[in-house]
């Protein structure tokens, strides 16, 4: 008999959906969708996001690694699918035999790439990546004609989108993320005084792409042919001025807000009874403050992803009330204070963040009192929180 694990992380589809719905609503028909499915989808199952987010026929699933698109194609998706983090030669013979896309920066990759295509009679898709100002991968902008011809020579490879990353989109102040599309549309309209007219008899269309979440939101002259959308999905904003960008849209388009897509719960496993001044938890960080002090153990600590620097610093909710994290939190467990719950007890729902009734913790809160980003947050729950799928 399989019995799931007392602390899992709920993940709500139907919420899924609706947020690439409220997304595809906001750019319009003509520009397509890549959903950013990378990181096991942000924690939350990629797989199953890339299942039904194909169901609602995006353009494109963007992955981190090679590995994860091998998981997609066994899993049965035939989407394209576009590694975005590039590849190693070791594993081009992979890219091949699973049909992936790939980012490309480099006409060695390119050369590489080619050959072992043509051993075995195949294309492969590739996105040539543009550097404009993250300084991480792309080749910079004066080297870009350059790369784009050694490519346009390798019958091999068959070029499917020109793209760049947005450094600071989610940033308040806006010049950075101008300045980069302005590099960017610049570098587009150099291909008109080129042979790209060729390129383009040789392939199907060409997508032009720059725009994640906060691009796509704030800078609509950035969305071009394609957006790349992520965290949005998942009913969570990369800051504060993102978020405001999307409530100022969502109103001109009379669109409901996202919502979030994961509930993170545990269960109550032992509740104690403890006087006033009793250290708890290792290095007695804190001490209970009252006389019948109630004190409950939950199943989670920070190897399931609920970060120690938390300890002392978080809110959870039981009964819809919040309710203080109290001492360090262990690898397994940690505690919360129940004292002003009396009628509390073990296996009681708790949820760590998400909505439990009128209660609702959101996961921004939690990585504010972190000190990191939502992202950080749902990427690091652990592979030991089951993923239980609602719609």
């Amino acid at each position: 008999m399989t019995v799931n694990r007392a602390t899992f992380a709920e993940i709500n589809l139907d919420s899924f959906r609706h947020n690439l719905h409220s997304i595809k609503s906001l750019i319009g028909p003509n520009v397509g969708t890549m959903a950013i499915i990378k990181a096991d989808a942000y924690g939350h199952g990629a797989v199953q996001c890339a299942r039904t987010a194909i169901k609602e026929q995006v353009d494109y699933i963007g992955v981190g690694i090679i590995q994860e698109g091998i998981q997609l194609r066994e899993n049965g998706i035939t989407s394209p699918i576009l590694i975005l983090g590039g590849i190693y030669p070791n594993e081009i013979e992979d890219l091949i035999k699973y049909n992936l896309s790939t980012s490309l920066s480099s006409s060695v990759i390119a050369n590489a790439i080619s050959k072992k295509a043509a051993q075995v009679n195949k294309s492969v898709g590739v996105h040539i990546k543009i550097d404009t100002g993250m300084g991480r991968l792309g080749v910079q902008p004066e080297a870009f004609l350059s790369l784009l011809n050694s490519a346009i020579s390798y019958k091999n490879l068959k070029i499917e989108g020109v793209f760049t990353h947005l450094s600071s989109a989610d940033e308040e102040d806006p010049e950075t993320t101008h300045h980069q599309i302005s590099i960017f549309s610049n570098v587009l309209k150099k291909l008109y005084t080129t042979n790209f007219y060729k390129m383009i008899s040789k392939n199907d269309r060409i997508l032009f792409h720059s725009a994640n979440t906060a691009g796509l939101l704030r800078f609509s002259e950035g969305r071009f042919d394609l957006v790349r959308p992520g965290i949005s999905l998942f009913g969570s904003f990369p800051s504060a001025t993102t978020a405001s960008a999307f409530d100022v849209l969502a109103k001109e388009n009379k669109i409901t807000q996202l919502r979030p897509v994961m509930n993170w719960k545990t269960k109550i496993i032992q509740i104690q009874t403890l006087r006033k001044g009793v250290p708890v938890s290792y290095g007695g960080r804190y001490v209970t403050k009252n006389e019948s002090a109630r004190i409950a153990t939950i199943p989670v600590g920070y190897a399931d992803g609920l970060s120690r620097c938390l300890s002392n610093n978080m809110e959870l909710l039981v009964k819809e009330t919040r309710v203080k994290q109290v001492g360090t939190i262990c690898m397994d467990m940690c505690l919360i204070d129940i004292t002003n719950l009396p009628d509390v007890t073990m296996g009681e729902e708790v949820v760590i963040f998400g909505s439990q009734g009128k209660g609702h913790i959101k996961v921004e809160e939690l990585a504010t009192r972190a000190g990191t980003i939502p992202y950080e947050i749902l990427c690091g729950i652990g592979k030991r929180v089951p993923r239980i799928y609602i719609s």
